[in-house]
């Protein structure tokens, strides 16, 4: 309707203001993004139109009224009989004509929108009844050819003949039998995700009382779906897991699922998965340079790790503490064919993991290229090998310059640290990251090609989240950040509360501070912290109701 078209357009002067921060810059046609972001929001307007239209038609075939406040799952109280708008056509006319009334029809499970006509009419041989939608016949959305055509077969678009259908529990979607059932004023707080054979919700009180209807729903109109959970706790233990009852179906919780050409087994009640994230995971994929060096602090199951490893290429250190997802991540470490040594698996606490394994990588690394990188120097201008061997941290200079002269080459290394409601309480690791260097190295020419870019999730309930973001970063490093922070929204996952990634690259100033430096910045960080931050977000899922 009126009011919901209206909705849209405010939802799109929204996101039109959240990529370029005001209508006037982004209408900006020199702005490079100008013409793609344009052609965009048309397209999701006119298929969000589109949907409102079909929707509103089909609004006026509702199973019974009686079902409203059901609890108790009674298939037999769907049964209802409408009466549906008809137009008999001649069987000989229907591929001449259908173009003017194909978009017209009556569209249900299990009824045939082209139907036979009775046993006692004469015609019935020569012609077929078409059942049309009542709402498309009462918009304005009708054509002159198609009023034509559907008044040359007796069609009174005032007054039209009906004929009568009998609806039962299988003729009803999903969706307008959780309409039917829930009072009108909750139609917008259910939602669920689907993690495999399983159908995940996380219903409001209000819901409750519903819960067990729903999932029986769930398992008749989605074949595919055998087991249905409601969460009864937030996500605030130490694994990310969370405590979940049995709605319906078989309490079976290990499951497989493919994203974007990986495969993924998961014990959906010991371990984190959200398939909201998928967009997010092939994006980061996207990012990240072939053969680069990548580490995943909060690995989970292997979301980032594996196709980083399968596709790109890259040599991966994953890291997670719950015992279960290190589990699952060997798993898939094997069940997507990963070869041997790709992917380092670690089962360790986040902060331990960039103090220990992050840095020794990191320092071997330097070490070994600038070493390398002196020996191939070395022999350019004839020095022996003994010579070489006998001054161990002996280097030459790592430059764009001579990396480019020798056949030496520092891949791009990456941090991923997903994990929203406390990942930059552990930035602070990295102060120090590479103090114990030798002096010879600790140069920032040297460092710059090693230093890793970092992505960095968090959560963000501040209407200023940019300003909120780098203020959070810069307390929790206890330094200001480079010029080359980015702070992106990744998706909003609740009211007034959205999850962000801030990607910057590690500087030398940072990662060769001194281990002794005053720690008043890390009290100043705890005081900082947001506990509201720290509470995974409940409500925003794949809809029930569309």
């Amino acid at each position: 309707g009126k009011s919901t078209r209206h909705y849209f357009v405010l939802e799109r002067n929204i996101l039109e203001e959240r990529i370029y921060g005001s209508q006037e810059r982004w209408k900006c046609k020199d702005n490079p993004h100008y013409t793609s972001v344009k052609n965009v929001l048309a397209s999701l307007q006119s298929r969000y139109i589109d949907k409102i239209n079909m929707e509103s038609s089909c609004s006026q075939i509702t199973p019974p009224d009686t079902v409203k406040g059901m609890t108790q799952l009674s298939q037999e109280a769907f049964t209802k009989v409408v009466k549906i708008p008809a137009v008999k056509i001649p069987k000989s006319q229907i591929n001449n004509t259908q173009k003017s009334w194909k978009k017209l029809l009556f569209k249900k499970r299990g009824i045939k929108s082209i139907a036979e006509l009775s046993d006692s009419d004469p015609e019935k041989k020569t012609h077929c009844l078409i059942l049309l939608d009542p709402g498309q016949l009462q918009t304005d959305s009708l054509s002159e050819e198609q009023k034509i055509t559907l008044q040359k077969f007796g069609l009174d678009l005032d007054n039209p003949d009906t004929f009568e259908v009998k609806l039962d529990y299988n003729n009803w979607s999903f969706p307008e039998i959780i309409r039917a059932v829930l009072p009108s004023d909750a139609d917008s707080v259910t939602s669920f995700t689907q993690i495999g054979h399983i159908a995940h919700l996380n219903l409001k009180d209000v819901i409750l009382p519903y819960k067990y209807l729903i999932g029986n729903v769930i398992l008749d109109k989605l074949p595919i779906v055998k087991t249905v959970v409601n969460k009864v706790s937030s996500i605030d233990n130490t694994y990310r897991n969370f405590q979940m009852e049995l709605l319906a179906g078989e309490e079976k919780y290990i499951t497989q699922i493919k994203e974007h050409g990986s495969v993924f087994e998961l014990d959906f009640s010991k371990v984190y998965w959200n398939s909201r994230l998928s967009t997010e995971h092939h994006k980061i994929v996207d990012l990240v340079e072939k053969g680069s060096v990548v580490y995943d602090v909060f690995a989970g199951i292997g979301p980032f790790s594996v196709p980083v490893a399968k596709k790109k290429h890259c040599i991966v250190f994953a890291n997670d503490l719950n015992p279960s997802s290190y589990e699952y991540l060997m798993r898939n470490i094997q069940l997507n064919k990963i070869v041997s040594g790709k992917i380092k698996a670690f089962n360790m606490d986040g902060r331990d993991f960039i103090k220990t394994v992050v840095k020794n990588d990191l320092i071997d690394r330097i070490v070994r290229y600038s070493t390398d990188l002196h020996k191939t120097s070395s022999e350019d201008v004839g020095e022996t090998s003994e010579n070489v061997e006998s001054d161990t941290f002996s280097c030459t200079q790592i430059t764009n310059e001579n990396l480019e002269s020798s056949n030496i080459s520092v891949p791009f290394s990456y941090v991923i640290m997903n994990l929203p409601a406390m990942a930059i309480d552990f930035l602070d690791a990295f102060k120090s990251i590479l103090h114990d260097l030798p002096s010879e190295l600790k140069k920032p020419d040297i460092l710059e090609p090693f230093l890793p870019y970092i992505y960095c999730y968090t959560f963000s309930t501040q209407d200023t989240s940019l300003k909120d973001m780098e203020d959070r970063v810069k307390v929790a490093v206890g330094q200001s950040m480079p010029e080359s922070c980015n702070v992106r929204l990744v998706r909003n996952v609740a009211p007034k509360k959205e999850m962000m990634c801030v990607s910057f690259k590690l500087w030398p100033d940072l990662v060769l501070s001194s281990c002794n430096e005053d720690n008043d910045d890390k009290k100043k960080q705890e005081d900082f912290a947001d506990t509201e931050l720290c509470k995974e977000p409940d409500n925003k899922r794949q809809k029930l109701i569309s």
